[in-house]
């Protein structure tokens, strides 16, 4: 979507969790915006259509003589509102200006950051809750790290659980809850086998022998 306010164009990006990063956050603007498209019902943010202009520096007004940053003027902190992070570090001749250390408001280094909101929120709920009910059968907390043969058992137990899928069975008959899935075990077996490959400190037990 695209919108026109003061002669500016701004252009819609997803953004489910709020104004974080919005051109628009807490000014004026907003309100003129909201007013022609409602962006917390669209999920969207706005930033600057345009293509932003490159800023030479000069450094011989604007370096703070007790830092050695580059300080940037109004006329330049306005300008680059409404920028993502991503447009604004391409705007300065040099890669690698201290004029960057200026920190715009809003500004939040997360781009390269895992995005823990992507993971299934009904899924996961599925998957503390056999957790949780599983407290009540085993009784000690973490008792999955301390099984013999760990992995190959859990392997094991997933594999049950994904067959029974298969063959049409939804919920677990075993379970302590009549609406517990099969696919809730296999997603918590799974978890078990990841923690194990990825923990360094995480260490199986050895079944003793008798």
């Amino acid at each position: 979507m695209h919108l026109e306010i003061n002669g500016i164009e701004y252009e819609s990006v997803c953004q489910p969790n709020g104004c974080n990063g919005c051109a628009f956050n807490f000014t004026e603007e907003c309100n003129k915006a909201y007013e022609k498209i409602d962006c917390q019902v669209n999920e969207i943010i706005w930033i600057k259509k345009e293509q932003p202009k490159e800023i030479q520096e000069n450094t011989s007004d604007r370096t703070d003589p007790d830092s050695g940053q580059i300080k940037l003027n109004q006329d330049t902190i306005d300008y680059l509102k409404g920028f993502t992070p991503e447009q604004y570090s391409k705007i300065f001749s040099n890669p690698n200006s201290t004029a960057l250390s200026e920190q715009l408001p809003g500004t939040k280094y997360d781009e390269d950051k895992l995005q823990y909101s992507l993971v299934p929120p009904y899924a996961l709920e599925a998957i503390a809750r056999n957790l949780t009910i599983g407290l009540k059968k085993y009784k000690e907390r973490d008792n999955w790290k301390k099984v013999p043969n760990a992995q190959d058992r859990y392997l094991d137990a997933l594999m049950r659980h994904l067959e029974a899928v298969r063959r049409g069975e939804i919920f677990d008959p075993d379970s302590s809850v009549p609406d517990m899935p099969h696919m809730a075990a296999v997603a918590v077996n799974s978890m078990f086998l990841l923690e194990f490959m990825l923990n360094p400190e995480l260490q199986e037990p050895k079944e003793e022998k008798t």
